[in-house]
């Protein structure tokens, strides 16, 4: 079920990730639905906050894991989907808000709205909880560390 993490980010570390969000690298999400991802895994600068992700996680099988900055343009979303797990391991996923949507960007977590503030994180299992995010207006920024655990 998924967890309501409230002020997981720092109002420091929210204007450290926003800034981050103007560099260079930024790549289609695989869902093809308008999203954007930018990988932090090799940032030292964000490698404190990643473990703070990472520990909610659970132990990491092996080496992998991930963590990004999630970009959601006006006009994009997510269907409703799950996502497979790898390795015989389950998904987990920690998601923080860094930016609202002007409207929409709504995420859906089972079915049910999961309302979240700047700073406020999400935690579920991607695997087996059906997730969706509705038609964003403006922009929507996100941090996200996952992990098969």
């Amino acid at each position: 079920m998924a967890e309501r993490i409230p002020g997981f980010l720092s109002s420091d570390e929210i204007v450290e990730l926003c800034a981050h969000a103007a560099s260079d690298g930024w790549t289609a999400g695989r869902q093809g639905t308008g999203y954007d991802i930018l990988p932090l895994r090799d940032v030292a600068a964000f490698s404190t906050l990643v473990a703070r992700g990472l520990s909610k996680l659970g132990t990491p099988f092996e080496d992998y894991w991930d963590t990004y900055l999630i970009r959601y343009q006006d006009g994009s979303s997510i269907p409703p989907h799950t996502d497979a797990a790898r390795h015989g391991r389950r998904h987990r996923r920690i998601n923080a808000v860094l930016e609202q949507a002007t409207s929409g960007g709504e995420l859906y977590v089972d079915g049910a709205k999961i309302e979240l503030a700047v700073g406020d994180a999400v935690l579920f299992f991607p695997d087996q909880e059906v997730h969706a995010v509705t038609v964003v207006s403006g922009r929507r920024l996100l941090f996200s560390v996952g992990a098969w655990v």
